[in-house]
């Protein structure tokens, strides 16, 4: 399995027969990290939900462009927006036989700011991507997690993953922490992470990670 993070919560997965794109929002597209007209065939886009950090119209159009077999795995709300776009792509909202879908409410935002419909992906028996999340109760051995937002921070963060023990940890959703801060919350949270036996990786935004499990 390969993973590489494109800014945020942009994440690749590949392994054998399989290349899935996890949230290409706003930060990704700005970047230009993201190699869309590089990319191999994609057999997935997700989309947990559409906060322009996790979707971008622009980049869901060049994507779709270039990708247009690859299968959009959306929430419902978000479904019916990107119908709108008369994309070549097929939609789905439900599981299949690769990607599981499950609910996973995101997190309040401050002072009642009205929230969106959020899902969480495992990709086979491998990997777990939230979106916004905390809410959920199960994790494949590669957790993606979000590490801090207007909605959560470091400490939501590693207490929920203490909880859930994945072998292996993907820090996602750090955009706000400049670079300087981000070595030091990732150092601290390696540390942290190391008595329970939790491997938090470091990784540099367009560098591929590569696991054997």
């Amino acid at each position: 399995m390969k993973l590489t993070k494109y800014v945020h919560s942009c994440i690749l997965y590949e392994s054998v027969g399989l290349r899935v794109l996890l949230d290409p929002g706003s930060f990704a597209r700005k970047s230009h990290l993201l190699p869309v007209k590089k990319l191999e065939s994609l057999d997935y886009i997700v989309l947990t939900h559409e906060h322009g950090d996790h979707y971008d119209e622009s980049l869901l159009r060049s994507l779709a462009e270039r990708q247009p077999h690859a299968v959009i795995v959306t929430n419902d709300d978000l479904a019916e927006k990107i119908k709108q776009l008369n994309l070549p792509n097929p939609i789905q909202v439900g599981s299949d036989e690769i990607v599981t879908v499950f609910e996973a409410a995101h997190e309040p935002l401050p002072l009642g700011m009205p929230n969106v419909r959020n899902i969480g992906v495992h990709i086979g028996d491998k990997f777990t991507h939230p979106g916004d999340s905390f809410a959920f109760s199960h994790t494949r051995e590669v957790l993606a997690l979000p590490m801090t937002g207007p909605w959560g921070s470091l400490k939501d963060a590693l207490g929920k993953v203490v909880k859930l023990k994945p072998k292996i940890v993907i820090p996602v959703h750090d955009w706000e922490w400049h670079k300087a801060a981000r070595e030091v919350r990732y150092a601290m949270s390696k540390k942290l992470l190391e008595p329970h036996n939790i491997d938090f990786i470091e990784p540099e935004n367009a560098t591929p990670l590569s696991f054997k499990l």
